[in-house]
């Protein structure tokens, strides 16, 4: 019979960990104060980069400090808080800590110990302690546990070395725009539809939340039109208020008859709460005859929750320089993100130079490193199955006890408990083993000598509840990213506030780089709003001059009034020699109409017949009609 209880503690340990024990702490530093500076060692006030070492009290009061033992674990100290350093565990005498890290703690005679885990520990009133776990595993057992193998220093990484980053990103896709910038239909309107590839490469990455990083994009219609893309960026993550900040500055280059065009790129984009404030603007580099310079803001407002993104709606206006006059318009956007690795977007605008512009992107993005996250902390510490507690059948809200061999019982009944919280002193009890442990989501209770006083589930509620007192307004940790995926497991997608918290909307945000589409910023002059009539009149006062030239050297002594009467007629003349040509055109015609063709009926404006005069104010369409029946009047229109 002893033998067989034996075999029934070994398999019950079989499936958890070994406990960890760090090695002894030599000191805890201080790396950020939150809300004030009230922050104490010994109840002397301290700084940021300040550390306590063994034997010291660290304490705050109204703020809030985040700690690193010995480059091994951080600790999230809250308000009105109080830690001693000893020799193999802090002791927590006063308010709550979240520790991220193999940090054990002491509760009264027995040591709490773990090992990617990360965990939230309260003091109460009476002196009880409240343990949490967020992610992976803790163990409590004897401070004498001579049985259990102390976790040695060489084992463990330096905590900060274990967040996440990104790999590298490949997209590819197509675009598509179209213009009726020539006073054509959209149907029958100007444009390009592109192939496209992108390369998305971290260059660096600190702490999970700052990086720099290249991107480059390449598109051609593959019959002699191309562009491409790249730029510099930098993103950071704020903790104060989550939201995530970037700058860029690239270049563009693109091909279209007659000119290359180069442009220089400037942007930047502010998110929070997945709401979008950002602006971007061009500069021409080159001389061609059709570049504009533009400058666009961008208000983007999220209204459909897809998973762990939202479809953004994006309203941009934009200011546009050209040809000597200064353009305003506005865009209104879509962004449709389908699952990680599919985004389709589209967009509308309009200008009184480009007129009405149309277009849109579809693209798939995939990471060349086996996924977009590279986790550490994934691989040393998966998230685990759901233990009995966490699973529907025994999700009661009762405690859950367990039972491992026979020995003298963990705590007396007490009789400040109800009867559904006291502990069976036959069931939950220290075996020759001698460990306990608490997987991630739940939570328990002991005493102040450390003997388990109450276990169970913890909600959804209580969970999300932890985050938020202990995370808003921190750092990222090292393992915020497994909290989020056991908060998934457990209990389903975290709401907004959650995933800004724990940092998926960064972690998303940082691999997505500001759109720049060709069709809504490489923008030029459309052909027929260059002032082709100006340039002719120029080449043609050059050629008359030449000739004034010529016939001065001719007649270089007569210099009387008849001359100078000849000099008077030849401007004259070249005055008169301005050709301008125009058409009749009724913008309330039905469309393909709106052009009188001749006779009694309208067409387009490829049938469209012109009629020249050297004076605008010659120009008439009296009695040329338009539309279907032909009577609809018409007004003289500058081609």
């Amino acid at each position: 019979m002893l033998q067989h209880r034996y075999f029934i503690a070994l398999l019950a340990l079989a499936g958890i960990a070994v406990p960890g024990f760090s090695a002894p702490i030599e000191n805890a530093t201080i790396r950020r104060i939150v809300d004030g500076n009230e922050v104490y060692i010994d109840q002397r006030q301290a700084s940021v980069d300040q550390s306590a070492n063994k034997g010291q009290n660290l304490s705050t009061g109204r703020s809030r400090a985040e700690l690193l033992f010995d480059s091994k674990a951080l600790g999230f100290l809250g308000s009105n808080s109080l830690i001693k350093l000893g020799e193999e565990c802090f002791r927590l005498n006063q308010g709550r800590v979240l520790i991220n890290g193999p940090q054990n703690s002491c509760l009264g005679s027995k040591v709490l110990g773990i090992r990617g885990t990360t965990y939230v520990l309260n003091t109460l009133d009476n002196g009880d302690y409240s343990l949490a776990v967020l992610s992976g595993t803790a163990t409590v057992t004897d401070e004498d546990n001579s049985e259990v193998a102390p976790f040695t220093e060489t084992n463990q990484d330096n905590i900060l070395s274990l967040y996440p980053s990104l790999n590298p990103v490949i997209g590819v896709g197509s675009s598509a725009w179209g213009s009726n910038a020539n006073g054509l239909k959209l149907g029958e309107a100007a444009g390009l539809i592109l192939g496209d590839l992108s390369f998305f490469l971290p260059l660096r990455q600190e702490s999970g939340s700052k990086l720099l990083y290249s991107y480059t994009t390449a598109n051609s219609n593959f019959d002699g039109v191309w562009g491409a893309s790249t730029e510099l960026g930098y993103k950071w993550f704020d903790p104060n208020n989550q939201s995530i900040s970037s700058l860029l500055i690239g270049y563009d280059g693109w091909e279209i008859p007659g000119c290359t065009h180069s442009q220089l790129a400037v942007g930047g984009i502010w998110q929070k709460g997945r709401w979008q404030l950002g602006a971007t603007g061009g500069i021409p580099l080159d001389n061609c005859e059709n570049n504009l310079s533009f400058a666009s803001g961008q208000l983007g407002i999220p209204i459909i929750d897809l998973g762990y993104q939202s479809v953004v709606l994006s309203l941009s206006p934009y200011v546009m320089n050209g040809i000597g006059n200064t353009y305003g318009g506005g865009r209104v956007g879509i962004d449709i993100p389908i699952g990680d690795k599919l985004n389709v977007s589209a967009y509308g605008q309009y200008d009184d130079l480009l007129e009405t512009v149309v277009g849109g992107q579809i693209s798939y993005r995939f990471a060349t490193n086996g996924g977009f996250i590279n986790d550490p902390n994934i691989g040393n510490n998966p998230v685990s199955s759901k233990g009995p507690w966490q699973a529907n059948g025994f999700n009661t809200g009762k405690p859950v006890q367990l039972a491992l061999g026979t020995s003298k019982p963990l705590a007396q009944p007490r009789s400040d408990l109800k009867s559904s919280e006291e502990v069976d002193a036959g069931l939950i009890t220290e075996s020759q083993v001698g460990i306990l442990t608490i997987q991630a989501g739940e939570e328990v209770r002991f005493n102040r000598d450390g003997d388990l006083i109450k276990r169970g589930p913890m909600s959804k509620e209580r969970f999300a509840e932890l985050v938020v007192e202990n995370m808003k307004g921190q750092n990222l940790l090292p393992e915020s990213h497994v909290i989020n995926l056991t908060y998934q497991q457990l209990y389903g997608i975290p709401n907004r506030n959650l995933l800004s918290i724990l940092g998926l909307d960064w972690l998303i945000a940082a691999r997505t780089p500001y759109p720049r589409l060709r069709g809504a910023n490489n923008l030029v002059v459309p052909d027929n709003k260059l002032p082709k009539e100006e340039k002719r009149k120029e080449e043609e006062q050059q050629s008359n001059n030449n000739e004034d030239e010529d016939e001065d050297e001719d007649n270089e002594d007569n210099e009387d009034n008849e001359d100078n009467q000849d000099n008077e007629d030849n401007d004259e003349d070249v005055v008169e020699a301005v050709v301008l040509t125009y058409v009749c055109f009724s913008s309330s015609a039905p469309t393909g109409t709106q052009y009188f063709v001749g006779g009694t009926s309208g067409g387009p404006i490829f049938d469209a017949i012109r009629f020249t005069t050297s004076s605008p104010s010659e120009a008439t369409c009296a009695g040329r009609g338009a539309g279907t029946s032909g009577t609809e009047p018409t007004t003289p229109r500058f081609i």
